[in-house]
């Protein structure tokens, strides 16, 4: 986790590539992860303007991301190309670019990969909403994937419901599981995705003409029927014509892309599942907070933000309407009266036994009550578990 030393690759890949490098990366850690999002983008520009003007001519984006933000590509490509030199943006891929990080790259003159790195489908998922189907009896929300609906209706196709009315009454049954104005988000998100691929390909130096352009999108889009299926640097270049990749050996950049991609990895414990319920139980404890937990980080060599949660999860308890304390195990000290004086009277030593006996007591039977009730909560059937996030935003650094 030494930021000296990410630092120092990141340096290292500034003087082999002659440019200046901001990295972005999102948590993807199992339970803890997060996305791409909006508030990013003022952070990126505080970094390009820490630059010195003629350093802003050519920018390097190293990426780590599961996706995010349908929106946010657009905006960001378009920053970067307000400062850098034309033909001069680049994105550098470790490993992970999914989603809408695969749809940054598409905006890159030149995209930097190893031999690991992958690229996603850019097909469309409404997480949440208000209109998602929910689970079961509960109040949980369903995602609405296009995969999933495109899927549905191709199998109407399999299964020879060619005519409009087929079609439609095979609608109509979606429509019984999935709110129309969900489908209708899902369909409109995926439109806007496509949209913003093709105007990001078409703001490189070098652009490629409309019909690779579009086939890109449409490959991207529909062709890769499952959202979790991975793009290697090969299938990059040779199926969907993404000529912009560049292998990163060729660049003499493998060992410190994944050198600085281990960095991160072992900063947010990508590797080390989240699982504070395991924690609780293993540990018989009713709750716990967990500080600090990293979420995202923007890097430069001058500067570096974080952003950070704290989680506090503690069991919930089914509690009974009555509850009766057993307090008959109540260990009663031996009360011993300091400094009696000779000439004391029966009444002045009743009153000194009673302040005595008063303080003892009270203290006795604090700790009794909640040694009780804390036996008592772990005694009572568990019915899940409660989460609370505390403190969660971006932090400078250094």
């Amino acid at each position: 986790m030494s930021r000296d030393k990410r630092k120092q690759i990141i340096q290292d890949i500034e003087k082999k590539r002659d440019s200046k490098v901001i990295t972005y990366i999102t948590s993807d850690r199992a339970n803890l992860q997060v996305m791409i999002s909006h508030d990013v983008v003022s952070i990126i520009h505080d970094h390009i303007l820490m630059l010195k003007e003629e350093a802003r001519a050519k920018l390097d984006l190293f990426i780590y991301s599961r996706g995010g933000a349908s929106d946010v590509p657009w905006t960001l490509v378009s920053m970067f190309r307000e400062y850098c030199h034309e033909g001069s943006f680049s994105v550098l891929i470790p490993y992970r670019a999914h989603s809408a990080a695969t749809v940054i790259s598409l905006g890159a003159d030149e995209i930097l990969m190893t031999k690991k790195a992958e690229l996603g489908p850019i097909d469309a998922t409404m997480t949440t909403g208000p209109y998602n189907p929910t689970e079961g009896d509960t109040r949980n929300r369903l995602p609405v994937s296009v995969e999933d609906v495109t899927g549905y209706f191709s199998l109407l196709d399999r299964f020879g419901c060619e005519r409009a009315d087929e079609k439609m009454k095979g609608f109509e049954q979606l429509t019984n599981k999935v709110h129309p104005l969900a489908l209708g988000a899902v369909s409109r998100l995926l439109e806007e995705t496509k949209l913003v691929g093709l105007r990001l390909l078409n703001t490189r130096a070098k652009p490629f003409s409309e019909e690779e352009n579009h086939e890109i999108i449409r490959k991207l889009s529909s062709e890769v029927y499952s959202h979790s299926h991975t793009i290697n640097r090969t299938e990059a270049i040779k199926y969907l014509g993404l000529k912009q990749v560049r292998n990163a050996e060729d660049a003499t950049l493998e060992n410190d892309l994944w050198s600085l991609y281990l960095e991160y990895r072992d900063m947010f414990q990508l590797e080390n599942p989240f699982n504070p319920e395991e924690h609780l139980v293993a540990n018989n404890l009713e709750e716990n907070t967990w500080d600090n937990l990293n979420l995202a980080c923007i890097e430069s060599a001058d500067r570096l933000d974080v952003c950070r949660k704290s989680i506090r999860v503690k069991r919930l308890r089914q509690v009974p309407p009555t509850i009766n304390l057993n307090l008959t195990n109540i260990q009663f000290p031996v009360i011993n009266l300091p400094n009696l004086q000779p000439n004391m009277n029966p009444q002045q030593i009743q009153a000194l036994v009673q302040q005595m006996a008063n303080a003892t007591m009270q203290q006795i039977l604090n700790t009794a009550v909640q040694n009780a009730i804390n036996e008592l909560m772990k005694s009572l059937p568990q019915i899940g578990f409660e989460h609370v996030s505390l403190n969660s935003g971006w932090v400078k650094e250094a």
